[in-house]
């Protein structure tokens, strides 16, 4: 049973719970992270879907739109890592008021990998409760720095106006083709989990892109003491091979391509994936990173 929500000290932040039949102390709690740009639901769907899977296994699953997107309140222009942030533990504050997980599960698309792996060492450190990053797609390798993606002058038009159109930074028509816009712009945005047609209208905040810039995700994976699980297309396993390497990333990947939406099949295996990762007792026994590569899934 789902219900939509409000939370926050102002009720800005709008999201949806769904709650098992009987929520008792043994359910742990499932968050989603959407990327860069997106509504709560993801593209295609992908949130929305895997919400509705997880509601017919009795879970307890929350969704929910970043402050500056979706049904939220605010623009995104204001939006940053560290406010996404912010906004996710004011949503595990109120939700986590009605029964406490033993366990939580965050799981994040592309920049919502980011948010999630930061809220997840937060929240741990301060209520001792485990929790499990699951990312999809997330970036594996430090992003291009902005001075050699962006023009000098918008640049500098960004730092004084403090947040501009995205539309400026990556100039381009083409929304089905992409056919005129800067691979190394198509690039950058896909890693964040945007979408062109989308983000276009809407506006990047200076401390977002200056808290890209110092972004770096293997020193951010390396903080986790508990399994961080990574999913990813089976077309970039050389590009993730570096996860490999960390003792307790557990790496799956999906066939039909590079990312989830590129495929409906892709989709539903990644969902699947994240189903099997929830629905394993890993609140109660964890298992290391080279037992649990013999279970990772390979297409």
């Amino acid at each position: 049973m789902w219900r939509q929500a409000r939370f926050g000290s102002d009720q800005s932040i709008v999201g949806i719970v769904e709650q098992p039949t009987t929520l008792t102390s043994s359910v742990p709690l499932v968050v989603s992270f959407p990327g860069l740009g997106q509504a709560m639901s993801e593209k295609n769907y992908f949130f929305s879907n895997l919400r509705k899977r997880l509601a017919e296994d009795e879970q307890w699953i929350v969704q929910f739109d970043y402050v500056g997107g979706g049904d939220s309140e605010g623009e995104l222009g204001s939006a940053s890592i560290s406010s996404m942030v912010a906004d996710a533990l004011e949503v595990l504050e109120d939700v986590t008021q009605r029964a406490s997980p033993p366990c939580i599960y965050l799981v994040g698309h592309a920049l919502g990998s980011i948010v999630a792996q930061n809220v997840a060492l937060q929240w741990e450190a301060k209520n001792n409760i485990a929790c499990y990053p699951i990312m999809v797609s997330p970036p594996i390798a430090p992003l291009p720095h902005s001075k050699h993606l962006f023009a000098e002058e918008t640049l500098s038009l960004l730092a004084e106006k403090g947040f501009l159109d995205s539309k400026l930074l990556i100039p381009g028509d083409d929304y089905y083709t992409l056919s005129d816009f800067k691979a190394e712009h198509l690039d950058y945005v896909t890693k964040l989990g945007a979408h062109l047609l989308y983000l276009h209208g809407q506006c990047l905040s200076h401390t977002l892109i200056k808290e890209l810039d110092a972004l770096d995700p293997i020193d951010l994976f390396h903080q986790h003491q508990r399994d961080i699980h990574i999913i990813y297309g089976s077309e970039l396993a050389e590009q993730y091979e570096p996860a490999s390497h960390i003792d307790h990333a557990v790496c799956y990947t999906f066939s039909h391509g590079s990312h989830f939406f590129k495929h409906p099949a892709a989709m539903d295996e990644a969902i699947e994936i994240i189903r099997s990762i929830i629905l394993k007792p890993a609140c109660q026994c964890q298992c290391n990173h080279h037992a649990c590569k013999d279970k990772t899934s390979k297409s």
